[in-house]
């Protein structure tokens, strides 16, 4: 006889909708990558596709935590006696042309390329600039992921071709924190690196992700012949290592949000069920895979559609994509768009 009580004692899971892991079909054949996979809930994107026989891949900057990633989950897919397997490659997206030249080399390393899980990123830290002269939260968690995703959609929409129907899915992990958004329209460099507090910061490429999410779309997947789903989604509030950057941007008032989140947050595992719904959900098909396109969920099996105006307005999604073009011409020599 099952248990009546739930598999969770966190307010947060309780409080949401739920896709677990044994939900995901079978992903033999098929490959993913995961952006800052070596940690935190990229980690376990990345442990549960491996373990339904995914080749996954996955970035991180820190070589420590990367190889410690491969080498445990990797283990503990050969004692399950799972086809998955793990490989880490160290990328610092800080770079912007390390993020393009790894990007091209990738796409010609896979042969395929079916999921994509754009995890990574900075969490509610201090301002920061990085060696391209770009705020480091913008470029990190936006400009980077907008040259991984152009780099590879090539690749993905190769896969799709053979893929079975709406299976091969881009997925933003975005954030209620859009919400704190500043209400600045990514209109030019000078406005992205502007000094800010980090929940703006933070909030403000979060809602650049769900833009980025509807806007790849409209421009890059509408006349696909083959589906290939954009989803962003919210993975609630999470008990991770990012959270370390509330105490980091606001001293003791910040260290006590971080206490206080932690307590009632979801597990890291937990907090990856949102990304692995939108990239594996077989309830997401060849018959109502539009009603998902481009959309933003904050949980699994949730309502869409509920972003700020902000996130929806069509002048700040323009902006967005101009922005990250004219960047990756001033930074790469080459306009990704």
């Amino acid at each position: 006889m099952s248990s009546l009580l739930p598999d969770t004692a966190n307010p947060a899971t309780l409080m949401s909708k739920r896709f677990r892991p044994t939900q995901i079909p079978d992903l033999s054949g098929r490959v993913a990558l995961v952006t800052g996979g070596s940690a935190g809930i990229g980690y376990w994107d990345a442990a549960a596709l491996a373990q339904h026989n995914a080749t996954v891949h996955i970035v991180s900057a820190n070589p420590e935590h990367g190889k410690d990633a491969e080498q445990n989950i990797n283990q503990a897919l050969k004692q399950s006696g799972s086809k998955g397997s793990i490989k880490w490659h160290q990328l610092d997206m800080m770079h912007l042309k390390k993020v393009d030249d790894w990007s091209k080399s990738f796409a010609q390393e896979v042969e395929r390329l079916d999921i994509l899980i754009a995890n990574a990123g900075i969490g509610q830290a201090p301002f920061g600039m990085t060696d391209d002269g770009l705020e480091r939260h913008f470029e990190v968690n936006n400009l980077a992921h907008f040259v991984i995703v152009l780099r590879l959609l090539d690749l993905m929409k190769k896969t799709a071709k053979t893929a079975p129907p709406a299976t091969v899915r881009i997925v933003m992990q975005s954030s209620e924190m859009h919400r704190f958004s500043p209400t600045d329209r990514f209109s030019s460099k000078d406005e992205i690196n502007q000094e800010l507090d980090g929940v703006r910061l933070y909030g403000r490429t979060k809602a650049g992700l769900i833009v980025f999410a509807s806007e790849l779309v409209r421009r890059k997947l509408s006349d696909s012949p083959n589906p290939i789903l954009a989803i962003s989604v919210h993975p609630g509030m999470v008990d991770t290592e990012v959270q370390k950057a509330w105490g980091e941007s606001y001293g003791l008032v910040g260290q006590v949000i971080d206490k206080l989140s932690r307590l009632g947050g979801k597990s890291a595992e937990e907090g990856a069920e949102a990304s692995l719904w939108a990239a594996t959900s077989t309830d997401i098909n060849e018959s109502n895979w539009k009603e998902y396109q481009g959309k933003y969920y904050t949980e699994p099996y949730g309502k869409a559609d509920q972003e700020t105006n902000y996130a929806k307005d069509q002048i700040v999604a323009n902006n967005f994509w101009k922005l990250c073009s004219d960047l990756t011409e001033e930074i790469l020599g080459e306009r990704l768009e």
